[in-house]
């Protein structure tokens, strides 16, 4: 019997296809360090990290440098994914929140919310900016902290296991506003249970765009009338979505600047105002049954009630009042005057507007009626919306003036005096052939030295009073009221 021999060739190719047959192609991953819990020895607490640097007094003293081999431990609650927050992570633990300055962007790759991480603050600055507390590197000559250098983090912060649960701390908006009992609690994820936004600041961009305001602060309060700010960046990916205009609970971030309390929100996720508005029972009546209700002096408007109508003013020329704005709803108009001290007139020509007017009263300035209400309680509804003006003469308007009060009205024919259209605080008389009329222009209207016209035009303007100088006068919006 014949030996088979095989060509020492083949021999070596099989032994190759056997042994590579043996050896895994792909390779395991070596196991993520960052996310294993280094167990390092913490030796204290957020709290008490914080109370190195006193802030709950009226001065702000300069930034304490770290001596001592002080580890603290957190979770993140709040990263810059959003960009609400720039090299900043927040972190926290059972006892209170910080800022961790990081010189770095995109930190929510490594720090995302939910990461544990432990800090070895030997060597780093405990400071402030607006009485909030930081953790940060080498104060400057103004005692601002800078960022703890990108190539320094690691010898700093210490990844360790993700994910973690972030519990936030329910608090109530009073509870907020009262930085003093609070104090502890800064720099904490917390959680109140109902809010809405204002009715000023329901349905508006989150911020401004950056280059009008680096951060824009809207309102939020419940339904005992407390209020606290959101304050947001102007570039946060979030900028131009609408604030809600329903009710329900809120997650943020509890931060001070000097002695006011504000909230950070991480993104909109935060915000769950799906429900129904404080007050959206009220019964809806309309402007001319609250005309009605007023009688003399200042009268009070029983609770229980809103109205809707839509703004006929116009705030971009400034010929109104900023604290006022005209609204008309069917025939019928009426003044709504915001609170004094009020700045934010965020309603423009053609908004339908809701007012919750339980509370608020009736009162005349000057002969003209207005309601006196919160601006906190009207709420846009929608924009760009139109009131077709009643087309009447000086006469008929003079005969039954006060059902034309505060309502667009368009009159045929009129003729102007030579001038401009601001003259004299007290206006001047305009005539249709039927009659004559107050034209009244405020000298701070944009168009106010513009000229007047020198032929007959079709004018449409508001119908307003003025008894200190016994005016029965009207007012245009703009220069294309003058056709």
């Amino acid at each position: 019997m014949k030996k088979l021999i095989l060509p020492v060739l083949a021999l070596i190719a099989l032994a190759m296809v056997t042994v590579s047959s043996c050896v895994k192609q792909k390779f395991d991953s070596p196991p993520d360090p960052s996310n294993v819990d280094p167990k390092l020895a913490v030796n204290t607490t957020i709290w008490e990290l914080r109370q190195m640097l006193d802030l709950s007094g009226f001065s702000t003293p300069p930034p304490v440098q770290i001596t001592s081999d002080l580890i603290i431990s957190g979770i993140v609650s709040a990263d810059d994914r959003s960009g609400n927050l720039y090299k900043q992570i927040m972190i926290q633990d059972t006892s209170s929140g910080i800022v961790v300055m990081l010189g770095r962007a995109s930190l929510y790759n490594d720090f995302p919310v939910g990461r544990k991480v432990y800090i070895k603050c030997k060597g780093l600055y405990l400071g402030s900016y607006g009485k909030f507390h930081q953790l940060g590197y080498l104060p400057d000559l103004s005692n601002s902290l800078s960022d703890i250098p990108s190539s320094m983090i690691s010898k700093f912060v210490v990844k360790a296991n993700y994910p973690n649960p972030v519990v936030a701390r329910p608090m109530s908006i009073d509870q907020l506003n009262n930085l003093t009992t609070s104090y502890k609690w800064l720099g904490s994820l917390i959680q109140i249970d109902s809010a809405e936004f204002t009715g000023a600041d329901a349905g508006a961009e989150y911020a401004q765009d950056p280059n009008i305001a680096s951060g824009t602060e809207r309102e939020i309060e419940d339904c005992a009338a407390s209020k606290i700010v959101i304050r947001t960046s102007g570039y946060c990916n979030f900028r131009t979505a609408l604030t809600p205009v329903g009710r329900g609970p809120l997650t943020a971030i509890y931060s001070r600047y000097n002695s006011t309390p504000q909230l950070l929100i991480r993104d909109t996720n935060d915000v769950k105002f799906t429900g129904e508005r404080c007050g959206s029972n009220a019964t809806l009546i309309t402007v001319d049954s609250l005309r009605k209700m007023f009688i003399s002096g200042t009268t009070a408007i029983p609770n229980g009630y809103k109205i809707k109508a839509i703004v006929i003013s116009d705030k971009s020329t400034n010929n109104f009042d900023a604290r006022n704005i005209t609204i008309q709803e069917g025939n019928s108009g009426i003044v709504a005057r915001f609170e004094s001290g009020f700045s934010n007139n965020s309603f423009a020509m053609g908004d339908e507007v809701e007012i919750n007017v339980s509370g608020a009263t009736l009162s005349e300035y000057q002969g003209l009626l207005q309601v006196n209400a919160n601006s906190s309680k009207m709420l846009k509804i929608s924009s760009g919306n139109t009131v077709v003006p009643t087309q009447l003469t000086f006469a008929q308007i003079l005969a039954n003036f006060e059902a034309y009060e505060s309502t667009l009205v368009k009159v045929l024919n009129v003729t102007f005096p030579t001038g401009n259209y601001y003259q004299s605080t007290s206006g001047y008389s305009i005539s249709d052939g039927t009659g004559s009329m107050i034209f009244y222009t405020r000298s701070a209207a944009t168009f106010g030295t513009q000229p007047l016209p020198t032929t007959p035009k079709t004018m449409v303007g508001i119908i307003g009073e003025y008894a200190a100088s016994s005016a029965k006068q009207i007012s245009i919006r703009n220069l294309n009221d003058i056709q």
